[in-house]
């Protein structure tokens, strides 16, 4: 099988620093291989200080590690780190555990597209070496993730908007697209908001195009015209800021209420109670009155982005106003974090539910409001009313656990509220009004 061409993030840098979160918030699934490898270690209760199994059955020929009654996987130690990892080397670990926080998606023939998940501390604080010069070590790994892995993937669809039906385009066509995306995000001339609100207005157009006819130069042409009209329609940072309506307000709480969702297997043992507790959430989330429900933490942001004391309680009417949500490292953030998924495929077709890449971009469009709305929680939690980096930073943690991963957000229920929002020119409103 031919080697796999790695097409890599060139703004994104990383290397693990032992927080321990992904050993806590993650299920780690392992194959049959991985599981006599393990049993074939000899660990014990002496070496794992751990009572019980150290490897679960959750179906036939489906394993997992196991957990301890905190959420932490059992082979974590004190300090952090993996005993599997300390005794036999990093290639003893299974490989759901190597390839964390890296993503890999298809993207043409014999080409992968590597994006990472920002819900490890470390790239959102873009620590580490460049992601570039770790190409050896990467080619490596993906060539473990795909082995026995057919990589025949067509393109994702364009969009699914009748009356054309939909829109698919060969591999090369497919990238202009992903191309005019990034450069219309990489634009510092203008804040990140209006960056993106020029991005989801010349998507619209796509949305109304059919491209039977339009392919290659053409298309090239086709993409130069409609972002130089959406930079006429959203022409500077000084546009108008308009209120989200009252139901896209409810529409956007209720989204962000699963963004808030940080469920680890410590949560899942809660059974009922857990349940009547998400529940008791919807209402108020639905409601947006009163206090703002804890649903769950974080500990890796947690650990990387302390509070000096802990946060009182917020109420829902605290989080509207203006918070101070644009320029500077805000807008450095967000453009390294959208620019890694838009050049990782890490935004529709199989990297998120199959959604067509003009769907998969207002999903990933709408991480901004959450992402800043969520920050506002843990600011107005410490009774203040300017944004810190750190705010964002964990609550970009927070929220991309769940982008692309989360089964609530692939539902039919999920993708009906964002399109909602969209053809109810809400997910524009949105962007705009949580940015201030």
């Amino acid at each position: 099988m031919a080697k796999t061409q790695l097409q890599l993030p060139v703004i994104q840098n990383w290397s693990c620093h032992n927080c321990g979160g992904c050993c806590r918030e993650h299920q780690i699934d392992i194959t049959e291989a991985e599981k006599k490898r393990i049993e074939h270690q000899s660990w014990d209760e002496s070496r794992l200080q751990h009572s019980g199994p150290f490897i679960v059955e959750v179906g036939r020929n489906h394993y997992r590690l196991a957990h301890r009654e905190d959420g932490a996987c059992v082979f974590l130690d004190d300090k952090g780190l993996c005993r599997i990892h300390a005794e036999f080397g990093e290639p003893a670990k299974p490989l759901a555990c190597r390839i964390y926080p890296y993503a890999w998606h298809p993207a043409g023939k014999n080409r992968t597209a590597t994006s990472l998940r920002f819900s490890c501390p470390s790239v959102v604080q873009n620590l580490g070496p460049a992601v570039t010069q770790q190409k050896s070590e990467l080619q490596n790994l993906v060539s473990d993730v795909l082995a026995n892995v057919d990589r025949d993937y067509d393109p994702p669809l364009i969009h699914l908007t009748q009356p054309h039906g939909p829109q698919e385009l060969s591999w090369a066509d497919f990238h202009q697209f992903i191309a005019a995306l990034d450069s219309s995000l990489a634009d510092q001339s203008v804040h990140f908001a209006v960056r993106l609100m020029r991005t989801l207005s010349w998507l619209e157009l796509v949305e109304q195009s059919q491209f039977e006819t339009i392919r290659e130069e053409k298309l090239t042409e086709y993409l130069e015209l409609i972002t130089g009209a959406s930079v006429k329609a959203q022409p500077d940072n000084e546009l108008p800021i308009h209120r989200p309506s009252r139901l896209g307000r409810v529409l956007f709480r209720l989204i962000s209420a699963q963004y808030m969702r940080h469920d680890t297997e410590a949560d899942r043992r809660q059974g009922m109670s857990r349940r009547l507790e998400l529940a008791s959430a919807a209402f108020w989330f639905t409601l947006g009155a009163g206090t703002v429900p804890s649903l769950s933490t974080s500990s890796s942001a947690e650990t990387a982005f302390p509070l000096e004391a802990p946060l009182k309680d917020v109420k829902f009417s605290q989080l509207e106003g203006e918070f101070g949500g644009r320029g500077g490292k805000f807008d450095e953030l967000f453009a390294r974090y959208f620019r890694v998924k838009i050049q990782g495929l890490h935004f529709c077709g199989p990297a998120n539910f199959q959604t067509s890449l003009v769907d998969g971009f207002r999903s990933l469009a709408l991480m901004y409001p959450v992402v800043l709305w969520l920050a506002r929680i843990r600011c107005a939690g410490r009774r203040d009313n300017r944004l810190q980096l750190a705010d964002v930073q964990a609550s970009l943690a927070v929220a991309d656990h769940n982008f692309a991963y989360s089964p609530a957000l692939g539902s039919a229920g999920a993708v009906k509220r964002v399109a909602m929002l969209s053809r109810m020119k809400q997910l524009t409103a949105l962007v705009g009004w949580y940015s201030l």
